[in-house]
């Protein structure tokens, strides 16, 4: 069977697709590794660049800091849409370069500044959902949630990759954990080489490019096409519920802070933590691969929708108490079901409402809004966390998740079973 990368999907080899996704899920263990790195590690940066200030200084510091370095995820938008211009697998290869080159500053770091300055290059090209687009345009329709969704669930390596390296390098007297960013550095720069010399662009982006029809657009042109579609309703609503999950989950980045400033669980049980939440993340990938084909997108959308504000409660509310262990390994593994599992689903949903010739440009588009919410709600709570501390900020903040179910309810069409070739 041949695999020129001009002939059309169904003739794509099945050794060639292994290899396909083979690689992907590479790359989403390194994506998913650095992903959660830095927000494993903040009371120990605390420690090492802040210990001049008190504790909801450096909490308030910290988030003023996550909304300045937010704006870096602001160029997602740019990789997506130069995905369309340039090629999917360019674009895989770049964010794989920029992660490992971010991590390498990470570990180079000497102050808080330049720490940050890479955290913000980080933010330029984890989660650029890359990987998402080519797999969606290499797979038959009916499995596309499947696949979606099991490369994410392989890719949760990457976070026990991550854990263990915590074990090793920032658990016990002698912390360094500037160790931790030794594997993403090792894993992005070898997998640069590996997609520049094995992988081959999309059949569909091949066959969206030969009509020549994207690439006479200007950039304007192809920000207002997206408005223009069939489904442009079900997408601008779509964004607003992007924006509120940016807006609304604060906890994800300090979460480790505020247990550190609790102090009523140890770093040890911390790490112990995130070693239960990657089997969390796995449930949420598993219950939407099977079930986002079966029962729909929304119903899943409401599901983590509710479970998200309840979960985050339990943990806040339950490491102030005596057996504050029992309720974080209980609520903060759920929150991390929700938020993952909400995340999937939103991003599925978007990219299902927009055409191949814009899809990057539209799934770019969305992260680009998510991550404007992320800063406007990084500032907002700067502020707030010195009036009413950390905890209080994140339940605040993630009750805004309960909008997103009237706006999907009545204004997003259910994208279940739709065939992306036919999304006008």
């Amino acid at each position: 069977m041949s695999e020129n990368n001009n002939i059309p999907n169904s003739l794509r080899s099945k050794s060639y697709f292994r290899k396909m996704l083979f690689i992907l899920m590479f790359v989403q263990i390194l994506d998913a590794y650095v992903t959660i790195f830095p927000g494993s590690i903040p009371s120990f940066i605390a420690a090492e660049f802040l210990s001049t200030y008190s504790t909801e200084q450096q909490n308030s510091i910290m988030a003023f800091a996550g909304s300045i370095v937010s704006i870096g995820m602001y160029f997602l938008f740019f990789s997506q849409y130069l995905s369309d211009k340039l090629g999917r697998k360019k674009m895989l290869a770049i964010t794989t370069f920029g992660m490992a080159f971010a991590s390498l500053g990470m570990f180079l770091s000497i102050n808080y500044i330049m720490y940050q300055s890479f955290v913000f290059i980080l933010y330029f090209f984890f989660s650029s959902d890359i990987w998402v687009i080519i797999i969606n345009e290499e797979s038959e329709s009916k499995k596309r949630a499947y696949y979606s969704n099991i490369i994410p669930l392989v890719g949760l390596t990457g976070p026990v990759l991550m854990v263990i390296s915590r074990f090793i390098f920032a658990t016990g007297g002698n912390t360094f954990w500037r160790g931790i960013a030794i594997i993403p550095m090792i894993l992005g720069f070898s997998l640069t080489l590996l997609i520049m010399l094995r992988l081959k662009e999309t059949s569909k982006y091949e066959q969206m490019k030969s009509t020549g029809e994207f690439s006479s657009r200007t950039f304007f042109e192809d920000l207002k096409s997206i408005f223009q579609t069939e489904e442009k309703k079900s997408y601008i609503f779509m964004l607003v519920i992007s924006f509120l999950f940016g807006f609304s989950n604060l906890f994800i980045g300090l979460f480790e802070k505020y247990i550190a400033d609790v102090g009523t669980i140890n770093q040890t049980l911390v790490t112990y933590l995130f070693l239960l939440t990657i089997f969390s993340v796995m449930a949420a990938y598993l219950i939407n691969g099977f079930l986002a084909d079966r029962i729909g997108r929304k119903p899943l959308l409401y599901l983590w929708s509710c479970l998200l504000p309840v979960s985050v409660l339990i943990w806040v509310i339950g490491a102030l108490q005596p057996n504050a262990i029992l309720y974080v390994f209980i609520g903060y593994p759920i929150s991390h079901v929700s938020f993952w599992g909400l995340w999937g689903i939103i991003r599925l949903t978007t990219l299902e409402l927009v055409p191949t010739d814009r899809r990057g440009t539209g799934v770019g588009f969305r992260g680009l809004i998510n991550s404007i919410g992320a800063t406007i709600g990084l500032l907002l709570s700067s502020f707030i966390i010195l009036l009413v501390g950390l905890g209080t900020t994140f339940i605040i903040f993630v009750l805004f998740n309960l909008l997103m179910i009237p706006f999907s309810a009545f204004l997003v069409r259910e994208t279940k079973g739709v065939d992306l070739k036919d999304i006008k």
